[in-house]
């Protein structure tokens, strides 16, 4: 059976194959948290755990119902020339595309090699919020399942 972080690295695999102009392990990778680093890329993809519940046990197996949340992070520039509503109008263009093209690698998916039990269902996202450092940020949330032995 596959354990999380198959799971996790799968994801990051699979969301590479959608973003081909992304790095994996470079602007797609695995993180603890979603957060932003002021050195980040233009562009750039987190992949982490959220929550776990367990919600049967039938013997030597247990299901488990998780969350994978993933994080766009999308660099902007305003000058302060009379161009910044085109900018800004872009920008949400762009991070509105981004993320209908996360949801379509991973929404309803059981990942390559059909890791999970449950697919990959979206559950929600986050409002746009701007990190501090010219960066927005916009949070998918997936829950997925997984039958786990009992040891």
């Amino acid at each position: 059976m596959a354990n999380k972080l198959d799971i996790l690295r799968q994801i990051v695999s699979d969301l590479s194959s959608f973003f081909p102009d992304l790095t994996p392990q470079e602007q797609v990778y695995l993180v603890p948290k979603i957060m932003s680093i002021s050195a980040m890329a233009p562009l750039e993809i987190q992949v982490c755990e959220g929550d776990s519940r367990y919600v049967d046990h039938d013997g030597s197996c247990r299901s488990e119902d998780f969350t994978i949340l993933i994080g766009i992070f999308r660099k902007y520039r305003l000058d302060s020339g009379e161009r910044h509503s085109k900018a800004l109008a872009d920008l949400n263009l762009s991070l509105y595309q981004l993320k209908e093209v996360a949801v379509r690698a991973l929404d309803g998916k059981f990942l390559t090699g059909n890791l999970l039990t449950r697919p990959l269902i979206i559950r929600g996202e986050s409002a746009v919020t701007d990190t501090g450092n010219g960066q927005l940020l916009k949070v998918l949330t997936f829950v997925g399942g997984l039958n786990v032995e009992v040891i």
